[in-house]
């Protein structure tokens, strides 16, 4: 039979058990809903992203970092982690999975995004305002959206043969000949998307 000490020493280590999973429990709920609040889930991390990381009842690791031009962010203990690229949901396990694999037996891992890098693509050629346009952050940019912004075609705008010249990751530049009208005009037809650093034409028509 137990004694009275080793009894209320027991229920103590029971009680703060449960108190720890009680507030673990909230931390995730809470982060749950404040994830859901964070513009589309389709959104995926980019270069020049700032994001706040924190990891439940683990000051020391909290951190608030920018992606790199490269896609990498620098966090305490377990060094560069490539999250370019990912979802929140994806950046939050990785991180979470680095952490318990050497130092944590269970991590909580949330991250927000603090503020998005610029997207950009030009517009140039047969449109009202050449220049610069920028991406809405919480949603994707499309061709005809991109040209809308620029003031439209002109004219005499050819918009049945737009160009779009992306570079790749190997350095190359990729062309894309897009049909503008088509778009408009089909209700089936679907936008083509677009992506940061794309450089869209609208050629003049050929009579």
């Amino acid at each position: 039979m137990y004694s009275s000490a080793l009894m209320i020493k027991m229920f103590g280590i029971l009680a703060a058990s449960l108190l720890l999973l009680a507030e673990a429990t909230v931390f995730a709920e809470t982060s749950s809903q404040q994830k859901i609040e964070q513009p589309a889930s389709t959104y995926r991390l980019r270069p020049l992203d700032l994001l706040e990381i924190k990891v439940f009842q683990e000051p020391d690791l909290d951190k608030i970092v920018r992606i790199s031009a490269n896609g990498s962010i620098a966090m305490p203990l377990i060094g560069n982690v490539h999250l370019a690229g990912l979802s929140l949901q994806d950046a939050q396990q990785r991180i979470k999975e680095l952490y318990e694999k050497d130092y944590l037996v269970r991590a909580f891992v949330t991250i927000f995004i603090a503020e998005y890098s610029p997207q950009r693509v030009h517009v140039i050629g047969q449109v009202f305002r050449n220049g610069e346009v920028r991406f809405p952050n919480e949603e994707p940019m499309t061709l005809s959206k991109a040209i809308a912004d620029a003031g439209g075609p002109t004219r005499i705008a050819d918009i049945r043969n737009v160009k779009v010249k992306r570079k790749m990751a190997d350095g190359s530049v990729q062309v894309f000949n897009v049909s503008l009208k088509a778009i408009l005009n089909d209700k089936d037809a679907k936008d083509f998307p677009l992506c940061d650093g794309d450089t869209i034409e609208v050629p003049e028509d050929i009579f």
